[in-house]
């Protein structure tokens, strides 16, 4: 079976992280430029442009640092909008989850202390 559905294509993923980063980059109180998140991010400002607009795939390494740099979990940049009201999971396990967040306006930290929790619960 094949990773990606017709549906979501490779191109379209990369194009749905780019337009995610520039939202979360652009909806933070201090509104981060390109520049600021590059920097953050230890990536040249050319690189997070063309990843931005869906024209690069970014190394897990890279998220990572842009995560970090976002101050959000890794997961957070894969909820992906179809519509600015409507966010979209890719993963249908992880819907349930972002809906959850979404319906108690979950805080950063709210959301941090929940996993601690889970962290708690399922620890062998």
């Amino acid at each position: 079976m094949d990773l990606l559905s017709e549906r979501h294509s490779g191109v379209e993923i990369t194009k749905a992280l780019g337009k995610r980063i520039r939202q979360l980059r652009q909806s933070r109180p201090e509104k981060l430029t390109q520049e600021d998140l590059a920097e953050r991010a230890d990536i040249s400002v050319s690189f997070l442009s063309m990843i931005e607009r869906g024209e690069r795939a970014p190394h897990i390494e890279t998220l990572i640092r842009v995560a970090a740099a976002l101050d959000v979990s890794i997961s957070e940049l894969f909820l992906f909008a179809e519509s600015e009201e409507e966010p979209k999971v890719l993963d249908p396990m992880l819907k349930p989850l972002a809906e959850f967040v979404r319906s108690h306006s979950l805080t950063r930290r709210d959301i941090d202390r929940l996993l601690g929790v889970a962290r708690a619960m399922f620890k062998s």
